[in-house]
């Protein structure tokens, strides 16, 4: 780069510079076009060589590729340097002290060789850079963005030559277009990887799509007769456990009627005795027959409480509900509804709040929900308490209408939350109670109106969530 230094140095021949600038600027961009089109990399390097000396007509340019991996170096471009010397250089191992581009690529930082016959460490490849006609040596390791060694940029002299400030910035620059050559290379080739990676992988992906589509072909078939047998047998189960359940509450009321019925006979059979051998008093006589009309009113009792056992048992079966459904306004609804509730309620008192709310449901399956619920927290919730309190809080949203139901009774214990829903539980069947309101109230909801019951948390009394569609 003397003609360089001489040409930047003369003011009296300022074009010269200009034109080595335009030099300069032409081969970078000629680089950068090829590096556009992905160009081979050896062919671009090689032109970045070519394209530096002209710049600079006395030096030999070479490009060193490092294998990170093997931290070797391999000849990759150079346009003067003599074959034998490039051969010589393919595959040393970088490391401190070997040569100017071994050195560098190790110190990731420039080393300048200024005359190779004294420089230490040139000491064992002195011999061959002489008999390549060089005898000054300047390397810059080519680094990319995220600090990676690609190689070297080399630039050599016939003779010994010390690099003066335009000198460093020339090989500082084309050392930088090299790293952009190498990065724009190896982005590319991770890309064309990645490419080939992601069409094995979705080559193997659509292997492995096909096989777990037939699995789960296979497995839902399978789960859909699982299915449709577990339905049944919960049906079965459903059917064996009401039928069992009905028979056991309806034993005790007909067997006491029996019962009733056969002392009955008995009494009648005294009578009977008593008239045929005329020993019947008139004290006797109203004595049997008072008895005998006890035993009757007994006997209607049980028989009554039998009927209503079928009729409540008759409730859970929503299937045969054939109810129109009609729009109406909630809080109107609940004013007939609370009338007729009169006799049940007693004291406790029911606070409802609910504003201009229009529902469209079934309308006498919903009193008969509220009136289970509210029946439920009387019977059960209110047991120690004369004066109850229930609050149905009524709102609506885009899907549904929301009945937040709350009592302040004495609420449920673990057991009791856990088969609260299921059919003749109850907590007081000592008490002639079939746990069957809830159930009720479930089926209802479920079957008939197509919403949902829920037990909410709550620290005082029960508290349910009930949700109906606002369209049916």
């Amino acid at each position: 780069m003397n003609a360089v230094n001489k040409s930047v140095n003369l003011k009296s021949k300022p074009l010269s510079y200009w034109q080595l600038a335009s030099v300069l600027e032409e081969g970078r961009n000629q680089v950068l076009r090829m590096v556009a089109r992905n160009d081979d990399l050896a062919v671009i390097l090689d032109t970045l060589c070519h394209k530096a000396q002209l710049y600079n007509t006395q030096m030999l340019c070479s490009i060193l590729r490092l294998d990170s991996d093997a931290g070797t170096l391999h000849p990759i471009a150079s346009v003067s340097l003599p074959a034998f010397y490039c051969e010589a250089l393919e595959g040393v191992h970088i490391g401190a002290g070997v040569g100017s581009c071994g050195t560098a690529a190790f110190l990731k930082e420039r080393v300048i060789v200024e005359d190779i016959n004294t420089h230490p460490y040139w000491s064992q490849y002195k011999g061959l850079a002489l008999e390549a006609g060089v005898e000054a040596c300047w390397s810059e390791p080519i680094i990319g963005a995220e600090g990676i060694v690609y190689g070297t940029f080399a630039m050599y002299y016939r003779k010994p030559k010390k690099p003066c400030e335009e000198d460093l910035k020339f090989i500082e620059l084309s050392a930088n277009l090299a790293a952009v050559v190498f990065e724009n290379n190896s982005n590319r080739e991770k890309l064309l990887l990645a490419n080939i990676q992601l069409n094995q992988t979705i080559d193997q992906r659509n292997d492995q799509l096909e096989q777990v589509n037939a699995s789960l072909e296979n497995a839902l078939k399978q789960q859909q007769k699982h299915h449709q047998s577990n339905i049944t047998s919960e049906k079965i189960i459903t059917t064996n456990s009401l039928i069992c359940g009905l028979s056991h509450e309806l034993n005790t009321p007909i067997g006491i009627a029996l019962t009733a019925i056969s002392t009955a006979e008995d009494k009648l059979a005294d009578l009977n005795s008593a008239f045929i051998s005329k020993t019947l008093t008139r004290s006797n006589f109203v004595k049997k027959i008072t008895e005998l009309n006890e035993i009757a009113k007994i006997n209607r009792a049980n028989l009554e409480r039998a009927i209503k056992l079928i009729m409540r048992f008759r409730e859970v079966n929503v299937a045969e509900n054939t109810e129109d459904i009609i729009t109406f306004d909630f809080q109107h609804m609940f004013t007939e509804f609370r009338a007729e509730l009169t006799p049940t309620l007693g004291r406790h008192i029911i606070h409802l709040d609910c504003h201009n709310i229009q529902i469209s449901c079934a309308k006498l399956s919903l009193c008969q929900v509220l009136f289970h619920l509210i029946e439920n927290s009387i019977e059960h919730g209110f047991i120690a308490k004369k004066l109850g309190l229930i609050t149905i809080n009524v709102t609506k949203n885009t899907s549904h209408v929301v009945i937040d139901y709350q009592d302040d009774g004495v609420g449920l214990n673990e057991e009791q939350k856990i088969k609260i829903f299921e059919p003749f539980y109850s907590s007081k069947r000592n008490k002639k109670h079939i746990g069957l309101g809830l159930i009720i109230v479930s089926n209802i909801l479920t079957h008939a109106m197509k919403g949902t019951i829920e037990l909410i948390p709550s620290p005082v009394g029960v508290r349910y969530k009930l949700l109906i569609p606002n369209v049916l």
